[in-house]
């Protein structure tokens, strides 16, 4: 899959980290824009395959990390089947495990976390001491945030834990180092924020923001039925049979209950945001990915302890998890034409499988069209694609640019350039008179576009249209725009 579908619009957008690093971005923290620099050796490596590496190689740490946590708190064969939902679950497999996202990174340092808790959890039990265990647990989860804030969630489940659980880490303080440590590793995310007047906590705040809306059905059923699928409808199933049962399982209460609180507060803060505003149900991967093993404990319980063979619900899942995943590449690959039924200039619209095809089609074309537009004169060399929203920006940049051998240079509302804000300043900025493209797919199409160029430039001509064929089948289409004197 990593090097058969073009990539996404998340993940290209996150490739441009890459492109010049910093310690924090505009959307996230930066550990995900390290992960491509390094797997794509330094952006040597320009294809799908070695952009998406980090995740593959994360997916298969991860489906290691949560083996070892089955067989830490409970028994081997617990691990086992722990190991075999986590790979099952399309979020683990695919979201953050086969496309490259902050996620990617996160479920290691997440899913580490987990296991040093459950050592440190055990290392009291003994009477041990466990001052390294609480130093490392600190640097993982202050590396957790660095990925993704969601990684303060680790903190909230130590502190749940204290709190309701076990009074007696309040006192430990080993604890407060690694508190400590965490806000060390993760203060880049501050200071970055303090000079860049606390954008992104503004950008995320107005996503989240609870105030003045009634209920929001829509966003609340999208985040229920996105747990659902996005773990696996199996997956799903048997993680809620399982919180429920845990009144009945055979295992140490206090080891599942630091399971519920590392999961439950993440995924009902999340629910509890959708009832008002949008959220991504991929959010609350990582605290489901703690109620996996959960699942696996009750599973174990459940059948005889000389029952050797994967349970028919394990089956069924994985092979769920295969049939979505040779589903999805063969509808985005091959199915003729688009899925949409809109249709003239907007043809495509609402297709997602667009997103992650037709990009090399469309850079091949518009290479030869600037090649002749400089052989004619018609365009000047070296002429930038102005771009006014981070998608499809980026694609832009992965799949146009290295071919045309232009630049990109945005221009528009920092909410709809995102990163792209930052990125201008490492290219030539556009002067006076000066002459560029736009480039704009169908299945992105909008007038407010068109006008927008055309109050910034003297003239915008009428668009060369590129048609996009998918098993032979009109999909979408690019209009590329030619823009004359920029008026500065």
């Amino acid at each position: 899959m990593a090097c058969t579908v073009e990539l996404g619009n998340d993940e290209v957008y996150y490739w441009t980290y890459a492109l010049h690093l910093q310690y924090n971005y505009f959307d996230h923290p930066p550990m995900v824009g390290l992960l491509i620099r390094l797997t794509t050796a330094n952006l040597l490596l320009h294809t799908e395959l070695f952009v998406r590496l980090g995740a593959i190689v994360s997916a298969a740490i991860c489906t290691g990390l949560v083996y070892r946590i089955g067989r830490l708190i409970n028994n081997e064969r617990t691990g086992w089947y722990a190991a075999l939902l986590y790979t099952a679950s399309l979020y683990c497999s695919i979201v953050g495990g086969t496309f490259i996202l902050p996620d990617s990174p996160q479920m290691i340092f997440w899913l580490w976390g987990l296991l040093l808790l459950f050592k440190i959890k055990q290392a009291y039990t003994k009477e041990q001491q466990a001052t390294q265990l609480w130093l490392w647990f600190g640097l993982v989860a202050g590396l957790c945030i660095m990925s993704k804030i969601h990684g303060v969630f680790l903190w909230i489940a130590v502190g749940l834990y204290a709190l309701l659980m076990d009074r007696k880490w309040l006192l430990k303080k080993e604890m407060y180092l690694a508190i400590i440590v965490s806000v060390v590793i993760a203060s880049p995310i501050v200071v970055w924020n303090v000079q860049n007047n606390f954008i992104t906590y503004t950008y995320h705040g107005n996503r989240v923001n609870l105030n003045g809306g009634g209920f929001n059905i829509e966003s609340f059923g999208r985040e229920l039925l996105g747990g659902l699928f996005y773990n696996n409808p199996i997956n799903f199933v048997l993680i809620w049979i399982s919180v429920f049962s845990i009144g009945k399982l055979n295992h140490n209460k206090k080891d599942v209950q630091l399971l519920l609180l590392c999961g439950l507060p993440l995924i009902l803060v999340l629910l509890g945001i959708s009832m008002f505003r949008d959220t991504f149900p991929h959010w609350s991967g990582p605290g489901y990915t703690a109620l996996v093993l959960v699942a696996a404990i009750y599973l174990d319980g459940k059948l005889p302890k000389h029952f050797t063979r994967v349970p028919n619900s394990i089956k069924a899942a994985l092979t769920l998890i295969f049939v979505v995943a040779v589903a999805g590449v063969g509808v985005i690959r091959y199915y003729p034409g688009t899925l949409s039924t809109a249709r003239a200039n907007n043809l495509g619209d609402g297709d997602f499988t667009l997103d992650m095809y037709g990009w090399k089609q469309t850079g091949h074309a518009i290479d030869s069209l600037c090649k002749a537009d400089i052989a004619n004169g018609t365009m000047p060399s070296h002429s930038p694609f102005v771009v006014n929203k981070w998608f499809p920006a980026a694609h832009i940049d992965f799949y146009v640019v290295p071919l045309a051998q232009q630049t990109t240079y945005a221009m528009g509302e920092l909410f709809d350039l995102h990163h792209y804000q930052w990125l201008n300043k490492y290219k030539p900025a556009l002067k006076k008179q000066d002459d560029a493209y736009f480039i704009m797919p169908s299945n992105n199409f909008s007038e407010d576009h068109i006008a927008y160029y055309k109050a910034r430039f003297d003239s915008v001509y009428a668009p060369v249209t590129i048609p996009i064929y998918r098993s032979n089948v009109l999909c979408k289409q690019v209009f590329v725009y030619r823009l004359k004197g920029y008026k500065g």
